[in-house]
C-alpha cells in the first residue's frame, strides 16, 4: 500500500475534515436516532425526497470537491 506524498499532512485537508464530521453525525444518528426523525418532520412532505437526495450528495461529493481543491501548503513549509 502507498499513501499520497503529503498524508503526514491528511489532518489538514477539508475532506478529511469533512468524513470526520460525517462520521460523527452517523454515530450521533444511531446513538439518538430520534434527531433524524425529528429533522425528516421539519421538512415538508412533498420536499423529502429532493431533501434526501441533496443531502446524499452533500455526504458523498462535498469531500471529493474538497480533496480536488488546491489547499494551503504549512506555513513552516512542513507536515
Amino acid at each position: 500500500m502507498q499513501l499520497v506524498d503529503d498524508a503526514r499532512a491528511a489532518w489538514r485537508w477539508w475532506s478529511v475534515r469533512l468524513a470526520v464530521l460525517a462520521g460523527a453525525a452517523a454515530g450521533l444518528v444511531v446513538d439518538q436516532p430520534q434527531i433524524l426523525t425529528g429533522a425528516v418532520a421539519v421538512v415538508p412532505e412533498r420536499w423529502r425526497p429532493l431533501a434526501g437526495a441533496i443531502a446524499g450528495l452533500l455526504v458523498a461529493v462535498a469531500p471529493i470537491a474538497a480533496r480536488l481543491l488546491k489547499q494551503k501548503e504549512p506555513a513552516n513549509g512542513k507536515s
